[in-house]
């Protein structure tokens, strides 16, 4: 996802995205095809089409512990990670929080921008902004005090 805004409600995880339509050529109908034919004949511009589309996943406690044993399984078996991916983002701003004793309360990306709200120690709501290169240093350091560099 480009952009996503992650919070919890209770024990529920939500993620709101926009995505990539990942439509192939093959899938769209031919009927849309004509009408675009017709419009170029006619001298009209054809209407763009948008390329996102909106998400909505939620996780329930069941589902984040089925995904934290899917990456368990996956790693170790030569999957190269991209320290990129909105997990390793998400994972890197848990690790911040976790230092900071805090809990988090939501997530936000917007194109190289992070930000996070999160309950401090001392339960005081607490906004702080990241770009998605400096949880990527964060990242690499997590990386290699974990052993990584093997």
């Amino acid at each position: 996802m480009e952009s996503f805004a992650l919070k919890l409600e209770g024990a529920v995880v939500i993620v709101n995205g926009r995505k990539r339509r990942g439509q192939s050529v093959e899938e769209l109908p031919a009927k849309g095809f004509w009408q675009l034919f017709r419009a170029v004949r006619k001298g009209e511009q054809p209407q763009e089409r948008d390329p996102w589309e909106t998400v909505e996943l939620r996780y329930t406690p069941g589902d984040l512990l089925q995904l934290e044993d899917d990456g368990r399984s996956n790693r170790g078996t030569g999957t190269v990670v991209d320290a990129h991916s909105q997990s390793q983002i998400v994972r890197a701003v848990g690790a911040i929080i976790d230092q900071k004793e805090g809990r988090l309360l939501a997530l936000t990306k917007e194109d190289q921008k992070i930000t996070v709200e999160y309950e401090s120690s001392l339960q005081q709501r607490v906004s702080e902004e990241f770009t998605v290169s400096s949880l990527y240093d964060y990242w690499v350091r997590m990386y290699l005090k974990r052993g990584g560099s093997r």
